[in-house]
């Protein structure tokens, strides 16, 4: 036994005994927020490491492709949908701002259904899609992606309408 293990209490080594468990973070007993599944606009792949980094759970699906490249035989993980990552998030303001401010992101083009990231993730583990059948799964996914709104549900008026008085309510 190591000796700083014996300093500690018999609960804390109790503690460390037990067995570590895997957790999905969907399974988590969060009241109010619903977590989904974002869809976020990226400028580059540091973008990703940035989301990581940030603590945001995040998908990004790729396929292995060989390549020949100067007489040498490389594999190399290739996005699915490049320019694109999928973000698991709480739907709280505090969230959504802080995903939107996150250095690298374009825009969060909204949410879209886990059933679609399960069809997702089938697609990518079966590794027998040719390039045109990525590209319609590509723009099927875009499709439906449920546009979140932005801001205050009130309407908007133009500064001319309010400088003159002609707004309508």
């Amino acid at each position: 036994m190591k000796p700083w293990l014996e300093e500690l209490s018999p609960e804390v080594r109790a503690e460390l005994a037990r067995p570590v468990q895997a957790f999905d973070p969907r399974d988590a007993d969060v009241d109010g927020p619903v977590a989904r599944w974002y869809v976020v606009s990226v400028f580059s792949r540091d973008a990703e490491r940035e989301l990581a980094r940030r603590r945001f759970g995040i998908y990004v699906p790729a396929y292995l492709e060989t390549i020949i490249s100067r007489g040498r035989k490389s594999e190399l993980w290739v996005p699915i949908m490049p320019g694109y990552v999928f973000v698991l998030l709480w739907e709280t303001d505090a969230n959504y701002q802080r995903l939107a401010r996150t250095a690298g992101v374009d825009k969060v083009l909204g949410w879209i259904k886990d059933v679609e990231i399960h069809k997702l993730r089938y697609h990518e583990s079966c590794e027998q899609l040719d390039e045109q059948q990525r590209e319609a799964m590509r723009e099927r996914l875009l499709r439906r992606v449920q546009r979140k709104r932005v801001g205050s549900r009130r309407k908007k008026h133009s500064r001319k309408a309010v400088r003159t008085g002609k707004v309508t309510a």
